[in-house]
């Protein structure tokens, strides 16, 4: 495993330990990603002391280079947060955080413009400008003048 994606897994196990209190879920759910993650002996070793000892994961989440790695652990601070069934006020301060982290030098407004262009290039003429019903002569020529203009 990466680092990245090491130092993700590490930064679930501090967000386990943000409201300062670990429930008999969040137990098994860390008991069961140690199980389950291929990790080496040396990674399973780390998450355990992380886990036994603590972590913040403001000392992890610089780690975290690659984005699908920092968005995974936007889902799983929402997920990790439920598992008690009280996502407390440091677990959403965490979240909102992560999020500005992530979100924060996207343009949004520039996405959306591309997104919208891509998608208007995306229309085929052939297929915008298709006529139904083959003997209909004045849709054949006003298809074929649409698609001439356009």
């Amino acid at each position: 495993m990466d680092n990245s994606k090491f130092s993700m897994w590490r930064a679930c196990v501090a967000v386990v330990h943000l409201d300062q209190k670990i429930s008999e879920d969040e137990r098994i759910w860390v008991s069961e990603k140690l199980a389950n993650l291929k990790l080496t002996v040396d990674q399973k070793a780390i998450l355990r002391s992380d886990f036994e000892n603590g972590i913040t994961i403001e000392s992890v989440v610089k780690e975290i280079t690659e984005k699908k790695d920092l968005a995974f652990l936007l889902h799983m601070v929402r997920t990790i947060g439920h598992l008690d069934s009280d996502f407390s006020s440091e677990e959403k301060q965490a979240f909102q955080d992560l999020e500005a982290k992530i979100t924060g030098n996207l343009d949004l407004a520039e996405i959306s413009e591309q997104i919208e262009k891509m998608e208007i290039a995306s229309y085929h003429k052939n297929e915008v400008y298709k006529t139904y019903n083959k003997d209909s002569l004045f849709e054949s020529m006003t298809n074929a003048f649409l698609k001439f203009i356009n």
